[in-house]
């Protein structure tokens, strides 16, 4: 007669782990979809669109903010683009800096804008505007996630004879195509109009085309200088819709 040997406890455990991976190799991996945090977007800050949302924040310790979040592609979580003004010297913004302003209405002639065009980001200085390059406003732009490729337009570069003498320097690796300005958009040699005369808030002759041929990291701010060689009146200039590439999130 055969005997029968009844399994222990430790042996039913031993051969179930045992099993596991096989049950476990039978079974088929998922399929993923590819995730929006690896893929690489175009990105618009439309000032006039429904995807761009902007508040002009409050003024503390003397810097004023604004901000604007732009929702991209279904599945991509937003950006956001921060603003940040501080003034040196003597220099006193006016009431509408960092307002969206109707002013600027230029059409497909400026790059980012469109056929259609659009208002603008005031940058604005308040009456009597102080000379020189110490008394200036200083506007940090940076981005929630990297961002390449960006490319947007200073409008309204212009001098009005008596009143103002705009200049403006911007820092980062770009290009710069100018309508009726000339320099460099460096402190050394700031963009400024090539003639004088007042344009237009919507005209197209005293614009430059901004192009950054280098990546820039997320909260690594930009800084837009502007200040003016005479002053007397108030001034401002604006900056257009913004484009740029960057991950989905």
């Amino acid at each position: 007669m055969t005997d029968l040997i009844t399994p222990t406890r430790r042996t039913v455990v031993r051969t179930a782990a045992w099993t596991v991976p096989a049950v476990a190799a039978s079974t088929a991996a998922p399929a993923f979809a590819a995730s929006p945090c690896g893929t690489s977007y175009a990105w618009r800050v439309d000032w006039g669109a429904a995807g761009t949302s902007y508040t002009r924040g409050s003024t503390v310790n003397g810097v004023q903010t604004g901000s604007a979040v732009v929702t991209g592609s279904t599945g991509t979580a937003p950006m956001t683009v921060t603003f940040s003004s501080v003034m040196t010297g003597t220099m006193q913004r006016d009431a509408d800096n960092l307002r969206l302003s109707t002013d600027l209405t230029q059409t497909g002639a400026v790059a980012n804008v469109g056929a259609t065009g659009g208002p603008g980001l005031n940058i604005s200085h308040a009456a009597a505007i102080p000379s020189g390059s110490a008394n200036a406003q200083e506007l940090s732009i940076s981005f929630s996630r990297a961002v390449s490729g960006l490319a947007f337009t200073i409008t309204d570069i212009d001098i009005s004879n008596g009143d103002w003498s705009d200049r403006v320097e911007l820092t980062g690796t770009r290009t710069g195509t100018a309508t009726g300005v000339t320099g460099s958009g460096t402190s050394a040699d700031p963009w400024r109009a090539t003639n004088a005369g007042n344009a237009a808030n919507g005209s197209n002759t005293r614009n430059l085309d901004v192009v950054y041929t280098a990546a820039i990291a997320a909260n690594t701010p930009i800084v837009l200088r502007f200040w003016n060689a005479s002053g007397n009146g108030n001034q401002r200039i604006f900056i257009s819709d913004m484009t740029f590439t960057a991950l989905g999130c």
